[in-house]
């Protein structure tokens, strides 16, 4: 990428990686950044990827399992997980949006490992 771009998340293609949840995803040279829209309760299994994540939670709350230590994160806050971290996310009862900024940039739509017995 040589230059500046912008655009709007709504003009994104959406697709559905489980069920209860869309994503939109664009990348830029060092990130891809994702919007996730979660209905109630909808969960993205436990996963861990090569890559540092960063959550920032737009609307509603969430449930973000790290390990074996889950705390609750509603509209405004964020987190920080490391490379390669075991984490999942739950949707509270009014469902959550969120953006989730992957450094560096993901190879493919799919590119993290699914903990066993998560999916």
């Amino acid at each position: 990428m040589t230059e500046a771009f912008e655009g709007s998340f709504s003009g994104l293609p959406a697709d559905s990686p489980y069920p209860g949840i869309e994503r939109r995803t664009f990348d830029s040279d060092q990130a891809t950044v994702n919007r996730y829209d979660f209905d109630p309760g909808a969960t993205f299994p436990r996963h861990r990827h090569p890559q540092e994540q960063i959550t920032l939670v737009v609307q509603g709350s969430l449930d973000l399992t790290v390990g074996d230590r889950s705390r609750s994160l509603a509209a405004g806050d964020y987190s920080v997980l490391p490379a390669d971290v075991e984490h999942g996310i739950t949707a509270g009862g009014s469902g959550a949006s969120f953006v989730a900024m992957i450094v560096p940039r993901r190879d493919g739509p799919r590119a993290y490992t699914v903990v066993e017995g998560a999916a």
